[in-house]
């Protein structure tokens, strides 16, 4: 699937906004999918692969694996295109709120989910979740020079 409406596409990027990025990039239904699944790992689900949501982009994605955890590791790359995202139920459950207050908030934004929220190993990768930010014009222009 790989059109304007309901999507998720994931993407890695080096010195995005400053810093090595994951890009998670979605419409309202995706987003919904995403808060959906940090909901249910707040609430004790062990282990989500991304690969398994219904609204992923089936070209502009990356390998994400959430886990959730004694500690707050974060994002961190274990190979090229793969991620493992480790956190705490607690950690999840904030990461879930954030995310409903992009889509109460308005119609476009971005929330970022890593060391800003405090807890989080240094070392983890920054994640920004954005609604509407990227189209899929700018997935086709700079996705495969990032994650090929």
């Amino acid at each position: 699937m790989t059109d304007t409406s309901k999507h998720i596409r994931t993407g890695f990027y080096d010195d995005f906004k400053g810093y090595d990025t994951v890009l998670i990039s979605v419409d309202i239904h995706g987003l919904l999918e995403i808060e959906n699944t940090f909901l249910q790992l707040s609430q004790g689900l062990s282990y989500f692969d991304f690969s398994t949501l219904k609204f992923l982009d089936t070209i502009y994605h990356v390998v994400i694996k959430a886990y959730s955890d004694t500690d707050n590791i974060g994002l961190k790359q274990i190979d090229k295109g793969k991620f493992a995202w480790r956190l705490t139920k607690d950690k999840w459950n904030q990461f879930r709120e954030m995310t409903t207050a992009l889509y109460r908030n308005g119609t476009k934004g971005h929330q970022y989910l890593d060391v800003e929220t405090g807890d989080i190993d240094l070392d983890s990768l920054q994640v920004v979740l954005s609604l509407d930010e990227y189209p899929l014009s700018f997935w086709k222009e700079h996705f495969n020079s990032c994650n090929s």
